[in-house]
């Protein structure tokens, strides 16, 4: 039987990959072999946690360019948002492509899945995706493209439900359960939940299969996904990285977050500052100032006339 090849990465670009999310010298791992599951476990959460803190969450392409296409063919990812050098991220199938494809390179026994997103009261068609890693005699769900509440580490498919720490004071928890619109009530799916405070309730997220998909799969997901006038992500600039902060810089604290008419930042749950925008200018100032994304002029051009440009 012929085996499903997926891309992998030469030592120097996974050099350059932990450049781009700035992990330190001394903990940098080329090759997970040898290493037991609990020092495996350790190392996935430290790449998740120092990828949401360095590479964006974000859909910049849609809105700033002339083509208006995303593309998750590997190299263009690692093109763009590694070795181009211009601090840019990318929305769910480009983000959690390319961890997928560090991840495999370092050794680790990953696939990916799709996800369905709880919108506005009800459940969207198949949209996100996320990884499935399998450390020892566990699978953990690991996902770097959702932004705010998605998930800041790795998720063990745990039927018990067991709630685990978000960025304080969140916490966040998966649930194996059937969901609403399913008449086929023996179904069972992966509901991932979010809740802002210990006294807050549970908002279920998004829902997601263990069923391995195809890189053909996302690229009928990517179409819709970045075309469609009915998603959100052609009618508005978004987008949100993690902020590391505490002992050392060693813990996700809060969110830069970039709406279409303003940028701000919670720490801890609240928030410390926000700048509204009040024409277009403000905005590729903000994008460059606070992300380190600059722009050309003919990107700049390309807003105009979309239902995102802010128009003074």
């Amino acid at each position: 039987m012929a085996s499903a090849r997926r891309p992998v990465l030469g030592k120097d670009q996974i050099t350059q990959y932990f450049e781009r999310i700035k992990l330190p010298e001394g903990q940098r791992r080329y090759c997970i072999a040898g290493m037991g599951s609990d020092e495996a476990l350790e190392y996935l959460a430290l790449l998740q946690k120092h990828h949401l803190a360095e590479i964006p969450f974000e859909n910049i392409t849609l809105h700033y360019s002339h083509h208006r296409q995303i593309s998750i063919h590997p190299e263009e990812l690692f093109k763009k948002i590694v070795s181009d050098n211009n601090n840019r991220g990318g929305y769910c199938m480009e983000n959690n492509t390319l961890l997928n494809m560090l991840l495999r390179s370092l050794g680790f026994k990953i696939y990916s899945a799709g996800g369905r997103v709880f919108d506005g009261g009800a459940w969207t068609g198949w949209s996100h995706m996320v990884n499935m890693v399998t450390i020892g005699d566990s699978r953990y769900h690991v996902d770097v493209g959702f932004g705010g509440p998605g998930p800041v580490r790795p998720l063990k498919l745990d039927r018990a439900g067991t709630t685990m720490d978000h960025i304080q004071p969140a916490s966040m928890r998966l649930q194996w359960r059937n969901i609403e619109g399913n008449t086929d009530e023996s179904q069972r799916l992966w509901v991932y939940e979010h809740r802002i405070s210990e006294s807050g309730e549970f908002t279920q997220i998004y829902c997601f299969s263990e069923l391995e998909f195809l890189p053909v799969d996302y690229l009928y997901m990517n179409y819709y996904t970045s075309t469609s006038p009915r998603t959100f992500f052609t009618q508005t600039v978004v987008g949100e990285k993690k902020i590391l902060g505490g002992e050392n810089n060693s813990e996700l604290v809060g969110s830069l977050i970039l709406g279409n008419n303003d940028l701000k930042w919670r720490i801890r749950g609240e928030k410390e500052r926000e700048i509204h925008f009040e024409n277009e200018e403000d905005r590729i100032k903000a994008l460059e100032e606070h992300w380190g994304i600059k722009l050309s002029q003919l990107e700049r051009d390309s807003v105009r006339g979309l239902t995102s440009e802010i128009k003074s």
